[in-house]
């Protein structure tokens, strides 16, 4: 098996963001979100690529649109969690 992305991107959610008290329900219910939240992502991805082996000028835009996303989260998650004022 290669590596496990989606398990290191959970195991620094759980250190940075979860309540170091939060319960192993709470732990445990986080975790189900956070890979689904992942699995939803690259379902997503895998369905609205356009067919063929090369990527295609709108296959890297909705990446684009992906990552843009994925960072304006990031940003908000740092000043509302973290007290951040830069991402």
């Amino acid at each position: 098996m290669g590596k496990k992305y989606i398990q290191l991107g959970w195991d620094s959610y759980l250190d940075l963001v979860v309540p170091k008290g939060a319960s192993d329900v709470q732990i445990a219910e986080t975790r189900q979100a956070f890979f689904f939240g992942a699995a939803v992502l690259f379902e997503g991805i895998m369905w609205m690529l356009d067919p063929g082996l090369e990527e295609t000028d709108a296959d890297m835009q909705r990446m684009a649109d992906i990552q843009n996303e994925i960072t304006a989260f990031g940003q908000e998650l740092d000043k509302r969690v973290l007290k951040l004022t830069e991402h």
